[in-house]
């Protein structure tokens, strides 16, 4: 015989009955509010975005290795003058006179030396010189690859009498491939003679750093 109470078993069923009533009922509501999405007139504008547009333009920006040209954006009086102020090199003219050892009379260099005043001058028996090119006071050699590896004690010879100076330079033209040893072998020497070292590739490059050391 079945002993359950009718009356208790229908009031768990609507009891049942109402719980599932109520919580359809709250899923509904939380599907209508997240349905809802928010006005795109009130989004905020990405951070990113704003500080790139606020980023100033760079005045120092190099176009090429030799010539600094000024960007299209500085085009008015107001900014061009504060990005000459700011320019690393002046050019106010021809600087002071070059001084060429003679024994570089013919080094194609010199064909290339057109913005700058320059001299031969030779040694005396009172006057020794040990520079190739007399910048502004600071001794400069010049050495190409090709000639390095023909005669690897050269350079070190002409580097001892001006390394107690330590403000002398080498221009260095890499005319040669497999140069990467023997650009090792430069840097080192520069290093403990006292020596800056300044690579080219070519007379032209070489001689355009002498002019702008001379500015």
């Amino acid at each position: 015989m079945n002993n359950t109470d009718p009356t208790s078993f229908e009031s768990i069923l609507a009891g049942v009955a109402k719980l599932r009533k109520e919580k359809s009922g709250t899923d509904n509501t939380e599907s209508q509010s997240s349905n809802k999405e928010p006005s795109s007139s009130h989004q905020p504008k990405p951070l990113q975005q704003e500080s790139e547009k606020s980023r100033p333009i760079n005045p120092n920006q190099v176009i090429n290795a030799f010539n600094q040209q000024k960007p299209k954006e500085w085009s008015d009086s107001k900014t061009t003058d504060e990005y000459n102020r700011k320019r690393p090199f002046k050019s106010t003219g021809q600087g002071k006179t070059v001084l060429v050892n003679t024994t570089q009379k013919e080094n194609p260099l010199l064909n290339h030396l057109k913005s700058t005043n320059w001299r031969y001058i030779s040694s005396t028996g009172i006057n020794k010189i040990f520079y190739d090119y007399l910048v502004r006071g600071r001794s400069v050699l010049f050495l190409t690859l090709t000639y390095h590896k023909l005669y690897v004690d050269y350079i070190s010879r002409r580097m001892q009498p001006l390394s107690k100076n330590e403000n002398n330079i080498l221009i260095f033209i890499v005319d040669d491939s497999n140069s990467e040893d023997t650009l090792n072998d430069i840097t080192k020497l520069c290093m403990f003679n006292g020596f800056t070292l300044l690579l080219a590739f070519n007379f032209e490059q070489a001689a355009k750093y002498i002019e702008y050391l001379n500015l």
